[in-house]
């Protein structure tokens, strides 16, 4: 395998396609499988109630002339209690979403899941280790496939191509 990686490092050093795909996915596959295994761990943060006191999509760096030019996320605050200490968050998802002007129905999408009680309660799962930081949206079985699909198919890509 070490020598494996030696080639390919020659390889991608000299330009060749196989040489700088092989890292390209290697670097995907450890970013994703990171993702992932993070994921996995908030999915099984608990759960406590918390006031949300705004959710909104704003613009996001600079003001673009051109509209469709325009990057938006998500923004947020609430309020949360955790063994009568209270807390103040800002993070909606683990999945951080930088949306263009078009495409800004994912953002708005994405503040629809936030599960919002009759009485105007809202979901908050903290970390049992640092209670500070919370997410209003748990990680769903869904994402977390997506994201190991996403580390795993480039590698079958790859092998399929170059084996």
């Amino acid at each position: 395998m070490i020598e494996y990686v030696k080639d390919m490092w020659l390889l991608a050093s000299e330009g060749n396609k196989q040489g700088v795909l092989f890292f390209i996915v290697v670097y995907v596959f450890v970013m994703c499988l990171y993702s992932f295994f993070r994921q996995f761990l908030i999915s099984q943060w608990p759960m406590t109630k918390g006031i949300l006191k705004s959710a909104s999509v704003d613009k996001w760096g600079v003001t673009e002339l051109v509209l469709s030019d325009q990057d938006y996320k998500v923004s947020s605050l609430y309020k949360y209690k955790v063994a009568d200490d209270i807390y103040h968050g800002h993070r909606v998802s683990p999945w951080i979403i930088i949306a263009s002007h078009n495409s800004r129905f994912l953002l708005k999408n994405q503040l629809k899941n936030i599960r919002k009680d009759k009485d105007g309660t809202v979901n908050v799962f903290y970390n049992p280790k640092k209670p500070e930081k919370s997410y209003l949206i748990k990680p769903g079985v869904l994402g977390m496939a997506v994201t190991l699909d996403l580390a795993v198919l480039p590698f079958i890509f790859y092998l399929n191509a170059y084996s």
